[in-house]
């Protein structure tokens, strides 16, 4: 396998992203959100392909079912690349 296993869904969104012209970076609401959470005890950071799917959502791209299913099979696929470079 030539490509990490984070790739498949990782290039699929950054794809489609490019396609709707849509970037990964924060907008003003996203970075309140990241401020509340941090004051909540809580830290969550998104990485740019996490981030790629909120902002796909925003302007319309995803609905909720589109996004929870991309966000599910990357965070698999992450999970998965992990165990294999502990191995």
């Amino acid at each position: 396998m030539s490509e990490s296993a984070t790739d498949s869904v990782a290039s699929e969104v950054r794809k489609l992203a490019e396609k709707h012209r849509v970037g990964a970076e924060r907008d003003g609401l996203s970075r309140m959100a990241v401020t509340i959470t941090r004051l909540a005890g809580d830290a969550v950071e998104l990485d740019s392909v996490e981030q790629l799917l909120v902002n796909l959502k925003r302007k319309g791209v995803l609905n909720k079912s589109e996004i929870m299913a991309l966000q599910g099979r990357y965070l698999q696929e992450k999970r998965h690349s992990k165990k294999q470079l502990s191995a």
